[in-house]
């Protein structure tokens, strides 16, 4: 069963929902999630112990890494 966490892109975008795999993640926090058309870096809105419950079904796109502070 994936470990869910909702993504933003942009602040006025909507929430996908992406795997977050073994990634320990907070909201707030930069990521690069793997997408339909390449890498792309989001930002966590809602982390995944903030998941209680979901119907998605099927494959879901994974968080890649953590974005490294500079």
């Amino acid at each position: 069963m994936p470990k869910l966490t909702g993504i933003q892109f942009k602040p006025s975008d909507k929430i996908l929902y992406f795997d977050a795999g073994e990634l320990e993640l907070v909201v707030g926090e930069r990521v690069v999630v793997e997408t339909w058309d390449g890498e792309r870096e989001g930002v966590v809105a809602i982390a995944p112990h903030q998941v209680l419950r979901s119907d998605l079904r099927g494959e879901l796109d994974r968080v890649v890494r953590k974005v490294e502070s500079e």
